[in-house]
C-alpha cells in the first residue's frame, strides 16, 4: 500500500513537472520562423549599371523561371564569366562599350550595336531542337543565337533599325527561302547573356521572367559567384523591375548571409561572446526588416541602409562560429520578435526609442553603457561654417537663406539633443532628433549627443563672485551713459576690453564647433558596449538583455 501511495505521488509529481515545462516552453519560445533562404539587392533602381559581369571558378548553370519553376537554358563549364547586358544600342570603341541614344543622322566612332533583331523560324520545342537549327544557319547569317520569350526562338544580328532587318531578310531568303523570317522590335526588359572569353552572344532573354544563374558544385571548393570583384555564396538573379534597370539579387541561405554580415558590422577579432550577441541581433533586425525592399524584388540591400554584406571574402572564422552557435536563435519581448537596433558606440548611455525615431518601444530604453568607454568615439569634435551647413542643407532641398544662428533648443534626460533651431534670413526652421544627423551626414555628425559652441560665444561674469553666463553678442545689450543699445559691430566684429586686453568677437556666428559623444543611433545594442561586457565575463544572452530591456533570448 506504502508502494503504491509513493508511486502515485511520483506520477502526480512527475505531471506537475511536465505541465510545468511545457507551459514555460509556451512562454518563453516565440512561433518565429527563421527562412531557409534570403535574397539581397546587390544592384537595383534607376542609376545601378545595364552591363555587369559574373564569374565563376567552377562553371555555372543558367536558368529560366516558369510555371513555377526555373528551366535550365544553358551549361557552362569549367572557369569562365559571362557579361549581362540591356538590350539596347550600344557604341563599342577601343574595346568599351556604352550605352547610347542612338540618333540615325549622328557620326559614330567605332561600332554602332542595336536592339533589332530578325527571327527565324518558329517557336521550337526545346534548346537543343533550336540549337540544330543555328547549326544550318551559321552558313547564311554571322551572329546567330538562342532566344526565349515564352519558348525557344532563334534570333539573328543586333540591328540598329527596321530597314537594316529588311535588307538582310532578302539576303537570307535568297539562301533560304523555306523558312520564315520576321523582324523582332526593341523591348528595353530584354537582356543579353554574352560569353566573355568570346564575346559570342549566347542567349537574348525577356527578363521579366526571372533568369537564376547558379554556380556548379566542385569538390573542396566553395561555389561562388563573383560580381564587381567580390564572391558570393549562391545564386544570382536576374531580372528587369518597374522604376528599376536590370536589378541583381543574390539569393542564398539564411545562415551564410550572416556569416558575411557580421563580420561585416564588428571586427571578427572581438570576444566570441560579443560577436554570438551580434549575430543573433543581426539575425532579429533581418527578420523584422525583410519587408524593406518587396518593391524592389528582394528582401534587403546589402548596405548600412539594412545590414552591411560583402560577400565570401569578408567571411570569418570566429564569427562563422558565432553565427552557427546560436543558431536559429532570437531575441523577443513579450513572446514577440524585437527590432534589435544596434549601433557602434552609445558614448556612455544608451537613449530612449521616442528621443531619436519618435515612437516609444518598451524594450529599447536607455542604459547605462560604461563598458563602451574607452572606444574611438568617446569624444569627437565637428567644425563647420556658415557656408558649409547651407550647402549641406540645400543639398537636402532645405533653402533657409544666409545661416544667422543655430541654437540647441532641447535635450533627452540623458544629453541628446532633440531639437536644434537653425535661423535663417528666410525662415527659421528646427530639426527634431536624427533629422540634422541626416542633412550633415551620419558619419559627419556621428551622433546627436553633442553641445554646441561658436566663434560668437562669450561670457558674461554675474553679479555672484566666480559666476558667468555664455551667450551670443548678437542677443546682447551695451548700458552706456546715453541707455540701453542692441550690439552691433563693424563687419560683424565687435571688440570687448577686459582689464588688460581687448578681444575681438563675432556679431553672427561664422564657425559652430559640434562637441560628441558616441557613434550611431544611441538605441539598442552598443557594440563597443558589447565588446566591452564580452570581455568583463559577460555572455551573450546576459549582453543581449542588457541592452533590450526585460526581453528574452531563445
Amino acid at each position: 500500500m506504502k508502494a503504491k501511495k509513493s508511486a502515485i505521488i511520483y506520477l502526480l509529481i512527475a505531471a506537475f513537472v511536465f505541465a510545468s515545462s511545457s507551459f514555460n516552453s509556451e512562454i518563453l519560445y516565440a512561433d518565429v520562423a527563421v527562412p531557409e533562404t534570403i535574397n539581397i539587392g546587390l544592384s537595383f533602381g534607376q542609376s545601378q549599371a545595364n552591363l555587369f559581369t559574373l564569374g565563376s571558378e567552377t562553371g555555372m548553370n543558367i536558368l529560366v523561371h516558369e510555371k513555377g519553376s526555373y528551366k535550365n537554358l544553358l551549361d557552362m563549364t569549367g572557369p569562365n564569366y559571362i557579361k549581362v547586358r540591356r538590350d539596347e544600342y550600344y557604341n563599342i570603341l577601343n574595346g568599351k562599350e556604352n550605352e547610347i541614344n542612338y540618333v540615325r543622322a549622328a557620326k559614330y566612332e567605332g561600332e554602332v550595336i542595336g536592339p533589332y533583331h530578325i527571327q527565324i523560324g518558329e517557336v521550337y520545342t526545346d534548346s537543343e531542337a533550336a540549337l540544330q537549327v543555328i547549326k544550318q544557319l551559321s552558313s547564311i547569317t554571322p551572329s546567330v543565337f538562342l532566344a526565349y520569350e515564352g519558348g525557344w526562338k532563334v534570333w539573328s544580328q543586333l540591328y540598329l533599325d527596321e530597314s537594316e532587318c529588311l535588307q538582310q531578310i532578302k539576303v537570307m531568303k535568297k539562301e533560304a527561302s523555306d523558312i520564315n523570317y520576321s523582324v523582332i522590335y526593341p523591348d528595353k526588359k530584354r537582356i543579353q547573356i554574352i560569353d566573355g572569353t568570346t564575346g559570342k552572344l549566347m542567349l537574348l532573354i525577356n527578363s521579366e521572367e526571372k533568369i537564376k544563374i547558379m554556380p556548379k558544385e566542385a569538390k573542396g571548393k566553395v561555389s561562388s559567384l563573383e560580381y564587381k570583384g567580390k564572391k558570393y555564396r549562391g545564386d544570382m538573379i536576374v531580372q528587369s523591375l518597374p522604376e528599376s534597370n536590370i536589378t541583381l539579387i543574390n539569393e542564398l541561405s539564411f545562415d551564410q548571409y550572416l556569416y558575411s554580415v557580421v563580420p561585416s558590422e564588428m571586427p571578427a577579432s572581438w570576444h566570441m561572446e560579443a560577436l554570438k550577441a551580434q549575430a543573433v541581433a543581426a539575425r532579429n533586425y533581418a527578420l523584422v526588416t525583410m519587408g524593406k525592399h518587396n518593391a524592389h524584388g528582394f528582401d534587403l540591400c546589402s548596405t548600412e541602409h539594412c545590414q552591411a554584406y560583402n560577400g565570401l571574402a569578408q567571411e570569418k572564422e570566429s564569427s562563422t562560429e558565432a553565427v552557427n552557435a546560436t543558431k536559429g536563435q532570437v531575441i523577443t519581448y513579450n513572446g514577440a520578435l524585437i527590432s534589435a537596433f544596434f549601433h557602434s558606440s552609445s558614448g556612455g548611455h544608451t537613449e530612449d526609442s521616442e528621443n531619436v525615431w519618435g515612437t516609444k518601444t518598451d524594450y529599447i530604453r536607455g542604459v547605462e553603457d560604461k563598458f563602451c568607454l574607452g572606444s574611438p568615439y568617446d569624444n569627437w569634435t565637428v567644425e563647420l561654417n556658415r557656408a558649409e551647413i547651407k550647402e549641406k542643407l540645400a543639398e537636402n532641398g532645405i533653402d533657409l537663406g544666409e545661416i544667422s544662428d543655430i541654437r540647441i533648443l532641447e535635450c533627452s534626460k540623458y544629453g541628446r539633443v532633440t531639437k536644434l533651431e537653425i535661423k535663417g534670413s528666410k525662415e527659421t526652421r528646427v530639426f527634431e532628433k536624427e533629422k540634422i544627423r541626416t542633412v550633415l551626414g551620419t558619419r559627419m555628425l556621428k551622433s546627436i549627443w553633442y553641445d554646441l559652441k561658436t566663434d560668437a560665444d562669450i561670457f558674461v561674469r554675474g553679479s555672484m563672485i566666480g559666476s558667468s553666463e555664455p551667450g551670443r553678442t548678437s542677443n546682447m545689450h551695451v548700458v552706456s551713459a546715453s541707455g540701453k543699445t542692441i550690439v552691433k559691430g563693424i563687419k560683424n566684429k565687435i571688440s570687448v576690453k577686459g582689464m588688460n586686453s581687448a578681444k575681438a568677437y563675432n556679431v553672427i556666428p561664422d564657425k559652430y564647433t559640434f562637441d560628441g559623444k558616441g557613434f550611431g543611433h544611441g538605441l539598442g545594442m552598443s557594440q563597443y558596449g558589447a565588446k566591452g561586457m564580452a570581455e568583463a565575463g559577460y555572455n551573450y544572452e546576459e549582453i543581449l538583455e542588457h541592452y533590450y530591456q526585460n526581453s528574452r533570448v531563445q
